[in-house]
C-alpha cells in the first residue's frame, strides 16, 4: 500500500504512520492504494566526483567521494480513480459535475508551474510473518513522464515514478531523505 500525506512532523516510529494492529492509517495521511504484482522499485544513487589525478598517470588514482545523493522510486498503481490521478499528475482536485443523465467527477488536466511535495508512504507487510514494514520519504515529488494504459479487459494500471528530494535541514543521521522502520518480534 502506498499513502501520502504531510503530517504536522515527521515520523519517528511506524505506528505514526499505521496503526500495526489494525492496519489503519493515522490522521493526515491518504492511501494512493495498491501496486502491480512487481512492486515497488527504489534507487539510490550517487554522483562520485572524478578522484585524484596525477600528473605521472593518464588516468585517476580512484574514483571520487560522493558529490550528492538521488533516490526515486517506480511503481504501477492498480487503481486509477480521478482523485488518486490527481495527486500522481499533479492536477486540480476533481469536481463533481451534475450531468444531464449521471453525477460525474471531471478531473481536469492542468500544467502546473510547481509541484507540491509530499511525505510518501510506502507500507508493506511480510506474508509469512505479518510483519510491517515502513518506507518514510520526506520530501516526495510524481516525475512529470507519467502514463496510464487504458484497457477494456483489465484495470488501467498507472506507472509512476516518484523523485524523493533531501531535506537539506536534515543531519546525515536523521534521515535526509526518509527512514525505513521495520517492526520486530
Amino acid at each position: 500500500m502506498i499513502a501520502y500525506g504531510n503530517l504536522a512532523s515527521f515520523p519517528g516510529e511506524l505506528e505514526t504512520v499505521i496503526n500495526p494492529t489494525t492496519y489503519t492509517l493515522n490522521a493526515g495521511l491518504t492511501e494512493l492504494g495498491g501496486t502491480t504484482e512487481d512492486g515497488v522499485t527504489l534507487t539510490r544513487t550517487a554522483e562520485v566526483g572524478e578522484g585524484i589525478s596525477v600528473d605521472q598517470r593518464l588516468a585517476n588514482l580512484r574514483k571520487g567521494d560522493p558529490e550528492d545523493w538521488s533516490m526515486m522510486a517506480e511503481m504501477t498503481f492498480l487503481e486509477t480513480d480521478t482523485a488518486k490521478i490527481a495527486v500522481l499528475w499533479q492536477t486540480p482536485t476533481p469536481e463533481t459535475v451534475s450531468g444531464s443523465v449521471v453525477t460525474q467527477k471531471k478531473l481536469s488536466f492542468g500544467a502546473p508551474a510547481t509541484f507540491t511535495e509530499r511525505q510518501l508512504y510506502i507500507i508493506q507487510e511480510d506474508p509469512s510473518t505479518s510483519r510491517l514494514r515502513v518506507f518514510a520519504f520526506r520530501k516526495a515529488v510524481p516525475q512529470t513522464d507519467s502514463g496510464m494504459n487504458i484497457q477494456s479487459n483489465e484495470a488501467s494500471g498507472a506507472p509512476t515514478k516518484f523523485e524523493f528530494r533531501q531535506d537539506t535541514t536534515q543531519a546525515e543521521h536523521h534521515g535526509p531523505f526518509g527512514f525505513q522502520f521495520e517492526e520486530t518480534l
